[in-house]
């Protein structure tokens, strides 16, 4: 691996963390030095940090938030 691609994902916790995942990126990298941006897309992936991830995630904590707050209404009714 190249030193410049070495120093890259040294400064990037999380992207360093999803090569050793994922050790074929070792080799993509290896052939391909510059194709940072696809590892950075798939590492978003995994790691469920894409918009749509963070759009399900806002809704389930929404449903969350909505049921609890259901629940609540149920029994002050009930008192």
């Amino acid at each position: 691996m190249r030193q410049e691609t070495y120093e890259y994902l040294k400064s990037k916790k999380q992207l360093r963390a999803f090569v050793r995942q994922n050790p074929i990126w070792y080799r993509k990298l290896t052939r391909n030095p510059r194709d940072f941006q696809g590892m950075e897309y798939e590492a978003k992936a995994y790691f469920k940090q894409t918009f749509p991830h963070k759009v399900q995630k806002m809704n389930q904590s929404l449903e969350m938030a909505s049921f609890l707050l259901q629940m609540y209404q149920g029994m002050r009714q009930s008192d």
